[in-house]
């Protein structure tokens, strides 16, 4: 995070226009309070300040912490707050995707504002995260969905919506999906897994797919591809790690080759598919980022940009270690059940049109309780 980080108050400092600032999670702590203050320079310089967050994902920090922020120049906003909710208005889907613009440049990442993204040296968590800053006509995208989230932010309707370039650009590509078909970034992964012809690299901090991606996943296994996942040892989610493990087996015996990520929690979300296609983003590779929120990502196929992917992916893989079929987390039959009810539960949560089998039990290679428990 310290090249994102140098970067961001390297762009706000000389930014001149407009500092537009969309997240998740913002906090009161020492990333908050730095950038806050870096946000009420600018103001102060003229620039358009903007911050919106989500009321869910910040709802730590405290009211008057927004307050002060206002009264220095930032225009802070929540996204569908709890006011708009007691009116009648709809709880999701909720603003996950983090997109920030700064005059002509946009970044796009899982980053939030917060301590766990600050390096340990400084005090922070030392989280690992993957984002990406560009520039060029898709910043002009950017704009716009911001634009359209900034309008929404308030309305009771909760009305959320899909946002993509289309092709417009040979190069990038931005999405942003929201939480009903076309689920347009899991669709971009699926026919992009169905095409792959070398590898599929999945770097993800909450990797437990849906059953259609998974099937695309085990097939491109048995086609000869290259499928490599890295995800956390240690999760914040134990949820997510418990519904996971219960899939271990099924994925090993299928092809797919899992790595944990060893030195810290691994928060990234990317992929990089053969050597013209990679993208960055919000997107958790599991069914809640298809029941209860909005997403946005970045699809690149600029071979520099793909084989500098690239190259994260394998120094990540050098700190990460191998998950064999001989080494699988020796759990007890009361653990094994937990992790295969967590399982079974984000196959409730899936949209029928993600994949999963409602009407017929899973084919063992497909994963499923029986083989969850070891049986």
């Amino acid at each position: 995070m310290t090249t994102v980080l140098e970067s961001l108050f390297d762009d706000i400092a000389r930014a001149r226009e407009k500092i537009w600032v969309s997240t998740y999670i913002y906090r009161n702590d020492l990333m908050g309070h730095r950038f806050a203050d870096a946000f009420a320079d600018a103001a102060r310089r003229g620039v358009d300040v903007r911050l919106l967050y989500d009321a869910l994902g910040s709802h730590t920090t405290p009211a008057p912490f927004f307050e002060d922020m206002r009264a220095r120049g930032i225009r802070a906003r929540a996204y569908r707050p709890l006011s708009t909710v007691l009116r009648g208005g709809a709880l999701f889907p909720r603003e996950h995707s983090r997109v920030v613009v700064i005059d002509g440049a946009g970044y796009v990442g899982g980053a939030a504002w917060a301590d766990e993204w600050l390096p340990r040296d400084q005090g922070g968590g030392g989280w690992h995260e993957v984002c990406s800053r560009v520039m060029g006509p898709c910043v002009a995208d950017m704009e716009r969905v911001f634009e359209c989230r900034w309008m929404l932010a308030n309305e009771a309707a909760g009305r959320s919506f899909d946002y993509w370039t289309g092709g417009v650009y040979d190069d990038v590509e931005f999405i942003t999906d929201a939480p009903r078909p076309p689920a347009v970034i899991y669709e971009r992964h699926l026919e992009r897994i169905r095409a792959a012809r070398r590898r599929v690299w999945i770097e993800n901090a909450y990797f437990c797919p849906p059953r259609g991606l998974e099937r695309e996943l085990m097939e491109a296994a048995r086609r000869g591809i290259d499928v490599k996942i890295i995800v956390p040892r240690s999760s914040d989610l134990p949820v997510i790690r418990n519904a996971s493990l219960a899939r271990y087996r099924s994925w090993l015996e299928n092809g797919l080759q899992i790595y944990e990520f060893l030195p810290s929690m691994l928060h990234s979300k990317f992929a990089v598919i053969d050597d013209d296609w990679a993208t960055v983003g919000t997107f958790n590779v599991n069914p809640t980022s298809l029941r209860w929120v909005s997403e946005a990502n970045l699809i690149v196929k600029q071979p520099a940009f793909v084989r500098d992917a690239a190259l994260v992916f394998e120094r990540d893989l050098e700190k990460s270690e191998a998950v064999c079929l001989n080494n699988l987390p020796r759990l007890g039959p009361l653990a094994r059940l937990r992790n295969a009810l967590w399982s079974m539960g984000l196959d409730l949560l899936e949209p029928r049109y993600a994949g999963v089998r409602w009407h017929s039990a899973l084919p063992e290679r497909d994963g499923g309780l029986l083989p969850s428990l070891g049986v």
